[in-house]
């Protein structure tokens, strides 16, 4: 009898380590007793899935540091700045109906000065 024990973290464990997905299953498969050999396909279409979705989990979610811009009293005021900041390159997201928008670290000076500068020009 031949036994595997594939769990989320094992998987996950392997990718940190710079095992793919990919070359689990080959693994898997390459190794399999004869038994299994004769079924067609040799894993089951769910564990391969379920191995690549676990792989892919690590990757669903990056992280950048940036700068929450909120409490606009206007709503043309938040588009200005937030269209600013997308010309920039530098927005992260953004919420249109909530006036909620991120920028990047980098580009928190450069929208900072420019709010600065509209801000005391639609005072004068």
């Amino acid at each position: 009898m031949c036994v595997l024990r594939l769990t989320r973290e094992s998987v996950q464990r392997a990718v940190v380590n710079g095992i793919t997905a990919d070359q689990i299953l080959h693994y898997i498969k390459a190794n399999a007793h004869a038994e299994m050999l004769k079924d067609d396909p040799i894993l089951a279409p769910t564990v391969a899935d379920q191995i690549r979705l676990w792989a892919m989990e690590r990757d669903r979610l990056t992280y950048r540091d940036g700068v929450l811009y909120n409490q606009f009293l206007a709503q043309k005021d938040f588009e200005v700045l937030r269209n600013y900041a997308q010309e920039l390159g530098v927005l992260i997201w953004d919420n249109s109906p909530r006036r909620y928008m991120v920028v990047t670290m980098e580009g928190h000076d450069q929208v900072k000065r420019y709010w600065k500068k509209i801000k005391k020009e639609s005072d004068s």
